[in-house]
C-alpha cells in the first residue's frame, strides 16, 4: 500500500487545502483537508502504536473515524478486523475470538451493543481515542482460547458474510491490496477525478478498498453519511430516495452499488431523479449477480453504470467494465495484475497475486483461486459469469447465504416436513415447503420462529406450499435424499416469481 500512502502525502504537500475527506453524523460535519487527513492518520497511529495493540477489531458505522483508524493500522502494519455491524452476536465472538482480536474501536454510542454481548469480555475501562466520540474497548481473551493466532503479515482480515454460521477469515497483506488498488487506479487514470460516496458499509471489503483507497489515490473526495442516512432499513431493505437526497446533496460523481440498489435505482427513474444523478460519471456494481435486462435499461436512461466482478480471496476486484471498455452482459476484463482462466468443468479460476490464505491455514499457499463460479471468456477476453458451481445463494444485496443453513434450521419444525430455499439475485429469500397438515398460519409462525434466530439477510420472508412431496419418484430428490434444486425450482418458478412482484 506504499503507493496509496505517497499519493496521500503528496496531496497533503502540493494541495493541503484542498478537500480529501467529507464525513457527516447527526448533526455534524466534518470536512478534511489534505493536509488534516495526513496528520490525523499520524495521530491515530501514533496513538495505536502507545497502545501497543497488534490487532484490531473496528466496529462502527460510516464515518471519518473508520477511514482514519483502518488506514492508521495500515501505516503501522497492524492487523485490522473489520466487523460487519449485520454479524450476530455469536458470528462476532467468533470473528473476535479466531482472530484474537485484542481491542475494538467503535464509537460511543455503539459500545452498548458490544457490552451486551455475553460471549464477549472487555476489561472495565474504556480508552478515548484522539477522534470525535470514538473509544477503544479492550478485549479479555477467553481462557480457552488464550493462544497466539498466526496472522503472518496480515493488515487485513475480512470475513465473508457468512454463507453459515461460521464465517472464514481471509488474510490480506499490504501487497494484496496494493496490487488491486494500482491495478483499478491505473484502469482509470483517464477518469476525472470526482466526489465518491461510500455507500456500501465501510466493512465490507469492496467499498473500503475499491472506493475508499482508489479515490484517496487517484486525487478525489471521499464523503461518508451514517448508513440509515443513506437508506439502509435492514440487510434486505433499503429507501432509494435517502440515497438519492444523498447524491444530490453531495453533487456526487461516483458510487458503489449492489444489484438491488441499481434494480431499485431504475424503477424510480425519471426527470426528478435524473437531475439529481447529473453529476454522476460512474456507478460501478458489484457484489452478486446483476440483472441484464435492468443493465441493459440503465444503459438506455444513460446511467453510467458499470458492472465488476471479485472475491474477498482476490481483494475483492478481479475485473470490471470501464467507460473505455465495456461489454453489457460481461463483468468486464480482468485487472492487469491477475490472470483468468476457465477449467475444463467450465469453473473461473483466478491465478496470479491473492490472499496469504484462510486464517488458521496460512501455511498452505494458495497459486490458484478456484471461484465456484461458472462463466466463459469471450474472444475479446471479457468475463461472463453464468452461475454457481455449488449450492450457495448470493442476494441482491451481496450476502452469501447457504440454503443448507437456512434449511435445517426450519427442517426442525415439527410442520415442515421438507423445504427447499431459492433466492440468487434476490432482495430476500423465499422457500417451496411441504407440510403435513399445511396449515399456513403454523407454517408461518414456525417461520417466524426461527427467523427469530437467522440474520435477516438469511431469513425466509416468502413462501409457497408444494404440491407434492419431493421424492425420487418425482424428481424432486436424489436417490440419497439430496434436494433436485433445479427441477424444484423449474417447477415452481412462476409462483416464485410472482413472490417478488
Amino acid at each position: 500500500m506504499e503507493q496509496l500512502f505517497e499519493a496521500l502525502e503528496k496531496r497533503a504537500i502540493n494541495f493541503p487545502e484542498q478537500d480529501a475527506l467529507i464525513s457527516s453524523e447527526k448533526s455534524t460535519k466534518t470536512i478534511l483537508s489534505n493536509k488534516q487527513l495526513v496528520n490525523n492518520i499520524s495521530r491515530v497511529a501514533s496513538f495505536f502504536a502507545s497502545e501497543g495493540v497488534q490487532c484490531i477489531g473496528l466496529y462502527m458505522d460510516n464515518c471519518a473515524a473508520w477511514i482514519l483508524c483502518d488506514l492508521a493500522a495500515a501505516k503501522l502494519g497492524i492487523t485490522l478486523v473489520p466487523i460487519p455491524l449485520f454479524f450476530t452476536p455469536s458470528q462476532v465472538d467468533h470473528l473476535v475470538n479466531s482472530a484474537g482480536v485484542a481491542a475494538i474501536i467503535t464509537q460511543s454510542f455503539m459500545s452498548g451493543i458490544l457490552k451486551s454481548n455475553q460471549s464477549l469480555n472487555f476489561a472495565d475501562t474504556e480508552t478515548t481515542l484522539p477522534l470525535e466520540n470514538t473509544i477503544m474497548l479492550r478485549v479479555v481473551a477467553k481462557a480457552a482460547t488464550n493462544k497466539k493466532v498466526d496472522l503472518a503479515n496480515s493488515i487485513k482480515i475480512t470475513y465473508t458474510s457468512g454463507s453459515t454460521g461460521e464465517p472464514k477469515g481471509v488474510c490480506l497483506s499490504a501487497e494484496n491490496i496494493g496490487a488491486v488498488c494500482e491495478s483499478i487506479e491505473a484502469s482509470m487514470s483517464s477518469m476525472t477525478t470526482t466526489n465518491h460516496l461510500c455507500v456500501l458499509p465501510l466493512a465490507t471489503l469492496l467499498e473500503n478498498i475499491a472506493g475508499v483507497y482508489v479515490c484517496l489515490m487517484h486525487g478525489g473526495v471521499v464523503i461518508t453519511e451514517p448508513l440509515a442516512a443513506l437508506g439502509f432499513m435492514s440487510n434486505a431493505e433499503f429507501d432509494i430516495s435517502k440515497l438519492l437526497a444523498k447524491i444530490e446533496l453531495h453533487q456526487v460523481g461516483s458510487l458503489i452499488l449492489l444489484p438491488q440498489m441499481l434494480t431499485l435505482l431504475v424503477h424510480e427513474y425519471n426527470e426528478i431523479v435524473a437531475k439529481q444523478c447529473s453529476n454522476l460519471q460512474f456507478i460501478a456494481v458489484g457484489g452478486g449477480k446483476s440483472s441484464a435486462p435492468i443493465l441493459e435499461q440503465a444503459s438506455k436512461l444513460g446511467l453510467p453504470v458499470f458492472e465488476g466482478y471479485g472475491l474477498s480471496e482476490c481483494g475483492s476486484v478481479v475485473s470490471l467494465n470501464l467507460p473505455s471498455q465495456q461489454r453489457i452482459g460481461s463483468v468486464g476484463k480482468p485487472l492487469p495484475h491477475l490472470h483468468v482462466v476457465i477449467s475444463e468443468a467450465g469453473e473461473i479460476v483466478i491465478e496470479g497475486q491473492s490472499m496469504l490464505g484462510y486464517l488458521g491455514q496460512l501455511d498452505q499457499a494458495l497459486n490458484r483461486i478456484y471461484t465456484g463460479d461458472l462463466g466463459y471468456i469471450d474472444e475479446d477476453g471479457y468475463i461472463f459469469v453464468s452461475g454457481r458451481k455449488n449450492n450457495k445463494i448470493v442476494s441482491s444485496f451481496g450476502r452469501n447465504i447457504s440454503p443448507e443453513w437456512v434449511e435445517a434450521s426450519l427442517s426442525a419444525s415439527a410442520v415442515i416436513s421438507q423445504i427447499a430455499v431459492f433466492g440468487e439475485a434476490r432482495p430476500s429469500l423465499s422457500a417451496v415447503i411441504v407440510s403435513p397438515g399445511n396449515n399456513i398460519e403454523e407454517i408461518q409462525k414456525a417461520i417466524d420462529g426461527c427467523n427469530k434466530y437467522l440474520p435477516d439477510y438469511a431469513q425466509i420472508r416468502q413462501w409457497v406450499s408444494a404440491v407434492q412431496p419431493f421424492t425420487p419418484n418425482n424428481n424432486l430428490l436424489t436417490n440419497n435424499g439430496r434436494l433436485k434444486r433445479l427441477n424444484i425450482e423449474k417447477l415452481y418458478q412462476e409462483k416464485l416469481t410472482e413472490l417478488y412482484a
